[in-house]
């Protein structure tokens, strides 16, 4: 007991307002390693949406320990939100209010990592789970820049539209202005209209299901609706022709098309096509050939 403190029994924590959302765990460790949640849970007002959490491992910087909570909480809440899209106005401030405190410590030369083991992500009758899901970002007083990198891997799928076409791993590695992220984590968990754009450069980009393999790699508008998000760079795909069978299976038949038109315009090197693309507007332009996708 000396090396950590361990908080048992089922109770609802400070963070965040009542509106936004409840989060509870069955156990909270304060480690040398950071703060620890068992079986932790972030539940929408509604009902309809949560995620529930096995394990959550959170090392960064805080002001007390309770601040340390809040920001293991709001970044709980901000990966429910990301992979639903929705959006809770009395979230807005709370968040905001988090993101300035992650802003000044990354602006110091701060870091957070942070873990999710054993996660689902439900909205009504659909489910998302990851095997773990792990972010960590990294600041600098100079240049005013953030590095992070955000990998899923074990992801699987119940009731999501088009779920045999969705990745079973992703990892992205990319840096943005330190002083957007305020706005940014607003935008996610709440009011997506309220906030202006983030601007990221992504050094590296990729998602996989079996033997398909998409990697990229370029710039990036993010506002946290996926409406409203832009995005242009080099895109490479791994057995294209397996991906174009699993769109024709899925009944997919407007996208499937779509990628035999962009194969035709492809560079070609063994198993990979590759393509100068854009994403805007829930559409994937790859040379000229748009491949509505949402």
């Amino acid at each position: 007991m000396s090396l950590c403190t361990i908080a048992t029994a089922e109770t609802a924590l400070a963070a965040p307002p009542s509106t936004c959302a409840s989060v509870s765990a069955s156990a909270e460790e304060d480690t040398p390693k950071g703060l620890i949640y068992h079986d932790l849970t972030v539940r929408a007002p509604s009902g309809i949406t949560s995620l529930h959490v096995k394990k959550l491992v959170f090392a960064g910087q805080a002001s007390s320990p309770q601040a340390m909570q809040d920001l293991a909480q709001a970044a709980s809440l901000l990966l429910v939100s990301a992979m639903t899209g929705q959006h809770n106005a009395a979230c807005t401030q709370w968040l905001m209010d988090e993101g300035k405190q992650v802003t000044a410590s990354l602006q110091s030369g701060g870091s957070y990592d942070l873990t999710w083991n054993n996660a689902t992500v439900e909205h009504g009758a659909a489910h998302v789970t990851a095997t773990t899901a792990h972010y960590q970002i990294q600041g600098a007083a100079t240049p005013r820049t953030s590095a992070a990198t955000l990998s899923m891997s074990g992801l699987a799928f119940h009731n999501v539209a088009n779920q045999q076409l969705l990745p079973s791993a992703a990892r992205a590695a990319f840096s943005l202005p330190t002083s957007e992220l305020p706005a940014l984590m607003s935008a996610i968990g709440g009011r997506s209209t309220a906030a202006p754009a983030v601007h990221a450069t992504i050094s590296n980009f990729e998602a996989s299901e079996g033997t398909v393999k998409l990697q990229g790699h370029g710039q990036a508008t993010l506002t946290g609706d996926v409406a409203a998000t832009s995005a242009s760079g080099h895109l490479e795909i791994t057995n294209l022709e397996a991906l174009i069978e699993k769109a024709r299976a899925a009944h997919q038949m407007k996208l499937a098309a779509g990628l035999v038109l962009g194969r035709l315009v492809s560079h070609r090197s063994g198993e990979q096509n590759t393509w100068d693309t854009t994403w805007e507007g829930g559409v994937l332009t790859v040379n000229g050939f748009p491949l509505p996708i949402k």
